[in-house]
């Protein structure tokens, strides 16, 4: 049995104390003991000579130590929403610069985090913390201390449709997620640190929470001229201890948009490859080369969500009337509030109308489990998670509001396709 297959295995095999038979046997849960994505900021700290106070720990050293002699930078691209289960068929049908990385170096698969989504997925590989070690535990939250149930996203009243409306409230990102991120730690150890995320994001309020304690922060607009942007930071510091990230996020749109199953999507990943080999790769000299690591990963998968098997919340008002507030956190793992004395009428709902779709687990549960990590959460991070917590079991998400386009696509929720996610690196130097 080669790595990665044997690697896939033991993810599929894993399991969390507590959670047995309560769960499908094809769910996949986080490993946040090694093989997740909160393990790669420790691997990165560790790769250049620095730690991680409070960190998950780094992925196992079989994993990396053949790739780490001498590295003085590592690049880290993150491409959202980019599955390894997706990514695999695809290297399976097309030749691309991601089969010849994963040949010259290694691919092989990690879990996401719970819930399999961004903004608790970023959160959790820029701090290397779990969702419950740094907070941000979903897309749509109870935050407390404002009295709202709030989109994330936007960073606005849920029910809003201004965007950073918090923050004309006073709100403030960087006391959103207060643990140390890696770039801060990073910085006192030495390392510089240059960050490339969507130019528009610059300034707002996730890219601050993400991005806290970069020295550098530089935009782009397309792949094109991220790849150029890339190529030339590496060109600027030759011979500096060096962090690099890029973040590209339109495989998510489009998976969201078309599914991650459509040519669109493929499309995307193709051309982008072919843009990261001829503007990144190609032209880079072999000295800007020397000592560098290439890590490719993602924050979560994508599933299938046909819009017919969406459940709309309107048309449950039998589920509505046992609920205290909208449906939060997740379409494929909301977060549930119950009224005093709905939490029974609430599980026979569920169970006569939607068992086919949906598990109903109970929040309690899912923390003493270590589902979100283990830590022990906090009063006000307790709050953020309701009482129950609605799974997806297969293609379907509760949906509150309807989207100007249909959903094609989704995540959140514990399906292979969601939570497997890839780690592909090689070393420049050598290809």
């Amino acid at each position: 049995m080669n790595l990665p297959t044997q690697i896939e295995h033991t993810l599929r095999a894993h399991r969390l104390p507590g959670l047995e038979g309560h769960l499908p046997e094809h769910f996949i849960l986080p490993y946040y003991g090694g093989y997740s994505i909160a393990n790669i900021s420790a691997t990165v700290a560790a790769l250049l000579g620095a730690e991680l106070a409070g960190a998950a720990p780094p992925l196992p050293t079989r994993l990396w130590a053949d790739l780490a002699t001498d590295v003085r930078c590592v690049v880290l691209i993150l491409l959202d929403a980019v599955g390894y289960l997706h990514l695999q068929r695809i290297l399976a049908q097309e030749d691309s610069l991601f089969r010849r990385l994963a040949g010259a170096g290694r691919l092989v698969p990690l879990t996401s985090v719970f819930p399999s989504t961004t903004v608790a997925a970023l959160t959790t590989l820029w701090t290397g913390r779990t969702p419950l070690g740094h907070g941000f535990l979903g897309t749509k939250l109870l935050l407390s201390d404002q009295g709202v149930l709030a989109n994330m996203l936007r960073l606005a009243p849920a029910a809003h449709n201004q965007p950073e409306e918090l923050l004309g409230w006073g709100w403030e990102p960087e006391r959103f997620v207060t643990v140390p991120s890696l770039a801060q730690q990073l910085a006192a150890a030495g390392v510089q640190t240059v960050a490339h995320t969507y130019l528009p994001y610059i300034g707002d309020g996730l890219t601050r929470i993400f991005l806290r304690g970069m020295a550098s922060v530089q935009g782009h607009v397309g792949f094109s001229d991220l790849w150029i942007n890339l190529r030339r930071t590496l060109l600027q510091r030759q011979g500096a201890t060096l962090f690099v990230s890029a973040y590209w996020g339109s495989t998510d749109s489009i998976a969201h948009l078309y599914g991650p199953d459509e040519e669109p999507f493929r499309a995307e990943l193709r051309h982008l490859a072919r843009a990261l080999e001829e503007d990144f790769l190609a032209p880079l000299p072999a000295e800007a080369r020397q000592g560098t690591l290439l890590i490719i990963t993602a924050d979560h998968g994508h599933t299938a969500t046909p819009p017919e098997r969406a459940v709309r919340l309107s048309d449950h008002p039998g589920l509505q009337q046992t609920l205290l507030l909208p449906p939060a956190g997740e379409p494929r793992a909301a977060y549930l509030y119950v009224r005093p004395g709905q939490a029974e009428p609430l599980r026979a709902y569920v169970a006569e109308h939607l068992s086919d779709r949906f598990l109903l687990l109970e929040m309690e549960r899912a923390l003493a489990a270590g589902l979100f990590g283990p830590e022990e959460p906090t009063p006000q991070l307790r709050a953020r998670l309701g009482d129950f917590l609605l799974l997806a079991r297969n293609d379907s998400r509760i949906i509150v509001e309807e989207h100007k386009a249909p959903i094609h696509g989704h995540h959140g929720s514990l399906t292979p396709e969601e939570m497997l996610v890839p780690l592909l690196m090689a070393r420049l130097d050598e290809l």
